[in-house]
């Protein structure tokens, strides 16, 4: 799934989305961990969103809001 997001409150929704459905790994007090969530459904392949460059700016002045995260789902 890729997702182009131009405004910050699209973007947050995105990024939660993407959190709520990755899972994620707590520490125990006594050692170990201990999945939260549910089991992923997707794994996040875009850390920080993938945003235009300054040259890309230039030639398309709407580009510079624009966000692209990327996830790809897990079978």
């Amino acid at each position: 799934m890729a997702v182009i997001s131009f405004h910050s409150l699209e973007d947050r929704l995105v990024k939660r989305f993407f959190v709520e459905h990755q899972g994620r790994l707590e520490s125990l007090p006594e050692g170990g961990a201990n999945w939260v969530g549910t089991l992923p459904e997707m794994k996040v392949l875009t850390r920080k969103p993938v945003m235009a460059t300054d040259e890309e700016c230039r030639e398309n002045p709407r580009a510079r809001s624009a966000k692209l995260r990327v996830a790809e789902r897990k079978d």
